[in-house]
C-alpha cells in the first residue's frame, strides 16, 4: 500500500516551512543554539499536536533525586505537575512526566561528545511507571530521548553507520535529519516525508504510553 498522498503533501509543506524558517536563523548568535529548538516547535511540533502538549526547554529529576542539565527540549505528557525554574523559561519536570527529550542541532557530526555527555547523563534517571493498561508496550524505566539535527546524511546507511558507530549508553535511542528526513531508531527506518512522520509516530506512541501509566508521584515527597 503507498503512503496517502494528501498526508505526504502536508509533511512536505511542514518539513519546507521549518527548514525555511532555519535558513533565517544567525548561526553567529549568541542564542542560536536555543533559536534552534524553538524552530522545531514553531513549525513541526506545535502545529500537529494540541494544545496540551507542552514543548519546553528545562531539567528533568527523578525520585533518586538525579537531575539533568538543561535540555534544549521536553516532551512533557500534559496531565502531570512541572516546575517553573528561576529564568522564568525553562521548566523542573518529573521523570514520569517526560514523553521524550529532543536534542536539536545544525548537523550531525559537528558536536557528539556533547551529545554523547548529555545522552549518557539522562540514562541515569529512573522512573518507576506501572502501566494500568498494557498498551502494546510499557513505558521504558528509563528517559527516551530523540535527536532532530536540521542537516546530516541523505541516506538512511550512512546515518546508520554514524549512529551505531557511537556506544550504547552514549547514543540517542533515534534521530532524524530534518533535511533529507531520515529517520532511524524505535524500530523504524524512512526518509523524506515518511521521516518526519516517524517523528510524529513516536511522539504519539510515547504520549499514549503515558496517558495507560500510573506513576506514584509521592516517592518525590520521599514516601
Amino acid at each position: 500500500m503507498d503512503a496517502n498522498p494528501y498526508l505526504i503533501d502536508r509533511l512536505l509543506a511542514v518539513q519546507e516551512q521549518t527548514l525555511d524558517a532555519h535558513a533565517r536563523l544567525n548561526p553567529s548568535a549568541p542564542d542560536h543554539e536555543q533559536s534552534l529548538s524553538k524552530v522545531v516547535v514553531a513549525n513541526f511540533l506545535q502545529p500537529l499536536f494540541s494544545a496540551h502538549r507542552r514543548f519546553t526547554p528545562g531539567r528533568i529529576t527523578d525520585a533518586e533525586g538525579v537531575l539533568t542539565e538543561q535540555l534544549d527540549l521536553i516532551v512533557e505528557h500534559g496531565f502531570m505537575p512541572s516546575f517553573p525554574l528561576p529564568d522564568g523559561q525553562s521548566r523542573l519536570v518529573l521523570a514520569e512526566a517526560v514523553a521524550l527529550v529532543i536534542e536539536v542541532v545544525d548537523h550531525i557530526g559537528r558536536d557528539d561528545a556533547a551529545l554523547r555527555e548529555k545522552t549518557s547523563h539522562l540514562r541515569q534517571l529512573r522512573r518507576d511507571i506501572k502501566p494500568a493498561i498494557k498498551y502494546k508496550s510499557a513505558p521504558s524505566e528509563r528517559v527516551p530521548m530523540l535527536l532532530v539535527a536540521f542537516n546530516g546524511p541523505t541516506e538512511i546507511e550512512d546515518l546508520a553507520h554514524w549512529w551505531t558507530a557511537i556506544p550504547e549508553q552514549e547514543r540517542p535511542d533515534a534521530v532524524c535529519v530534518l533535511s533529507s528526513g531520515c529517520f532511524l531508531g524505535f524500530g523504524m527506518e524512512a526518509d523524506g516525508a515518511l521521516g518526519l512522520y516517524s517523528v510524529c509516530v513516536t511522539l504519539n506512541h510515547m504520549l499514549t504510553l503515558l496517558n495507560f501509566a500510573t506513576p506514584d508521584l509521592a516517592t518525590y515527597a520521599g514516601e
